[in-house]
């Protein structure tokens, strides 16, 4: 159907899809990366609140142990402990105002710069007792009450320096409001106890460490200890509270994960930074939801502004490919009537317009094409003429064949079978060369058609030729390129030998090393000369890219040989993984090395 459509609309469409996938491509990036900007900069933002919230819980509790210290320190209150009687029942302080308002004033010098903000209570070691804070809502407790809570039972025997305690009713309060503490034993110059001091704060300021009263909004956040037990949560948790946690939270200082509250369903991130000095961290909750609500406009506004720049861009693109179109379509008119009776265009274009030029060569074209018809038959006759005298001048090649047969017959009727022998040598191998079939044979077949080459030169040459064939007998059905070997030992007739004195000596060693096969044909002619194994190597590199040369390698510069057909048809069979190496013997005679893979080329394939 699209190739039935005017070019316009071929251009238009055409124009139309890549733009399309520009935008696409452009908008997809875009709408992932500002997402993710805005995600990242969501949760960094709660990372920094809640970085924030954490130090403020660490200056609240460093505040209520400073002061614990400052009291541990006092040489008053300390003399004041170990003095106190056992006096039964009667609470000391009470028995002694004056004793109790120096404590007073020194703890009043204690928080006279910063307002106390809750409670501080001092007990001796006989649980006689004092407060001091600003409140109105200290009840009456005697001794035995004192003795009974159990923050002091634990404070009187405990080997801590100090513990906090989570949120709790006051014990001193009698509207039994919620507070949070830091007991200290307070210990003499021989570790013993001789009291304790807890500070207490209303849970009002753990409440107000998640409000932002900038932001009018209460950000829902879980204190919990060492432990992961929870100390204070300002939303619905739940009974069950192991959602809460992660693994993340024992093998991190800070970071986020993502849980899901079975009270409301919804999903929260939750960020954390864990403290530096104390056990007790902040768990920040930010609803998923409301994570990716900004995330979400951001992405439809991006979706919506790239929607209308299309729409503006495929507006503008049909009004333009249609006018530079209109040239195109009244050309084609004219092409369309034109006919064998009025090879004649007719146009009327703009001069100077590229269509216009355009259209002048195809009436060149056409004026061209009449006087071509004219000489057509004459070419034709021509061409079929010359086909005819090519195949009456083909040679058959069993006419090669015959000849041979007749000469080594007629050798036979001398008396002289050597001529046969050559004859059928030589046949043997013509029809070698001659068999194309798909180029390839095997080392078995090469080295049989090595054989006759090198039996017809040694009757030539007599008992000036000696010549050495060992293979492995593993290797002789590895398949190879047809016409291998037998130009490179010819190529030692015609260079190597020359000028040398016989006896000349040729040697063909075939063996298997590893995963590769190897053949060496060595003599004890002239050798390589540098430059022809520089300008063989550098021609080697121009032809085939497989070639590098480190293939090639030389010990003693004396000749060259031009072997670069052979060896390119080896290194296409093999696709790179054959090896052709250069060598002078010590002897001062060549070698060639060339080696291949075991494994069989067509199944590699």
């Amino acid at each position: 159907m699209f190739k039935r459509l005017q070019f316009h609309y071929k251009l238009f469409i055409g124009l139309s899809s890549i733009i399309f996938a520009i935008l696409i491509v452009s908008s997809g990036l875009f709408y992932f990366y500002t997402g993710s900007i805005v995600e990242t900069n969501i949760v960094e933002t709660q990372q920094q609140t809640a970085q924030k919230i954490q130090e403020q819980l660490d200056l609240v509790l460093t505040q209520m142990d400073n002061l614990t210290i400052s009291v541990n320190a006092s040489d008053f209150v300390m003399h004041t402990l170990e003095n106190i009687p056992d006096d039964g029942e009667e609470n000391y302080f009470d028995k002694l105002p004056r004793v109790s308002e120096e404590l007073r004033n020194y703890l009043f010098s204690l928080t006279a710069l910063k307002p106390l903000k809750g409670r501080i209570s001092i007990i001796s070691k006989y649980n006689d007792y004092m407060d001091f804070s600003n409140r109105s809502d200290t009840q009456d407790i005697t001794k035995s009450d004192v003795r009974s809570f159990d923050f002091v039972k634990k404070g009187m025997q405990t080997e801590q320096f100090k513990y906090f305690l989570p949120p709790h009713p006051d014990e001193w309060s009698s509207n039994g409001a919620t507070v949070f503490s830091v007991v200290r034993p307070l210990r003499d110059e021989n570790y013993e106890i001789q009291g304790l001091i807890e500070v207490s704060y209303s849970v009002e300021m753990l409440e107000s460490l998640f409000e932002f009263k900038n932001q009018s909004q209460v950000l829902k956040g879980v204190i919990i200890d060492q432990n992961q037990q929870v100390i204070f949560d300002n939303f619905q948790l739940g009974a069950q509270r192991k959602w809460l946690f992660d693994e993340s939270l024992l093998r991190d200082k800070y970071g986020n994960y993502q849980v899901k509250n079975p009270q409301d369903g919804k999903d929260y991130v939750v960020t954390f930074n864990k403290p530096v000095n104390y056990n007790w961290t902040i768990l920040l909750f930010e609803d998923l939801e409301a994570i990716k609500k900004p995330i979400f406009i951001l992405r439809s506004l991006t979706i919506i502004s790239y929607l209308s720049i299309f729409t503006i861009f495929i507006i503008i693109l049909y009004i333009y490919t249609k006018n530079i179109t209109r040239p195109i379509r009244s050309l084609k008119k004219s092409v369309v009537s034109v006919n064998m009776d009025n090879l004649r265009l007719k146009l009327n274009f703009a001069q100077g317009n590229e269509l216009t030029l355009l259209a002048q060569a195809f009436q060149d074209l056409l004026d061209e094409v009449k006087g071509t018809m004219d000489l057509m038959v004459e070419s034709q006759a021509r061409e079929m003429n010359a086909h005819m005298l090519a195949l009456q001048a083909q040679m058959n090649p069993h006419f090669l064949y015959n000849t041979l047969a007749v000469i080594g017959a007629y050798g036979i009727k001398k008396g002289n079978d050597e001529v046969m022998q050559m004859c059928a040598d030589l046949s043997d191998m013509l029809r070698y060369t001659i068999d194309l079939d798909n180029g390839q044979t095997n080392i078995r077949s090469e080295i049989a058609h090595v054989e006759k080459y090198l039996k017809l030169m040694s009757l030539r040459f007599e008992h000036n030729l000696q010549y050495q064939m060992d293979l492995d007998e593993a290797m002789l059905d590895i398949p190879i390129p047809k016409l291998t070997l037998e130009p490179m030992i010819e190529n030692v007739f015609r260079h190597g030998f020359t000028d040398v004195k016989p006896p000349w000596v040729l040697k063909v060693t075939g063996y298997v090393k590893g995963q590769r096969w190897y053949i060496e044909i060595e003599d004890n002619g002239n050798g390589f000369k540098a430059a022809a194994i520089e300008a063989l190597t550098n021609r080697l590199a121009e032809e085939n890219g497989f070639f590098k040369s480190e293939h090639f390698t030389q010990q003693k510069a004396n000749g060259g040989m031009g072997l670069i057909n052979t060896f390119m048809r080896l290194n296409l069979f093999y696709k790179g993984q054959e090896t052709i190496e250069f060598f002078n013997t010590f002897e001062g005679g060549a070698m060639i090395r060339i080696s291949g893979p075991m494994a069989n080329r067509g199944e590699n394939e």
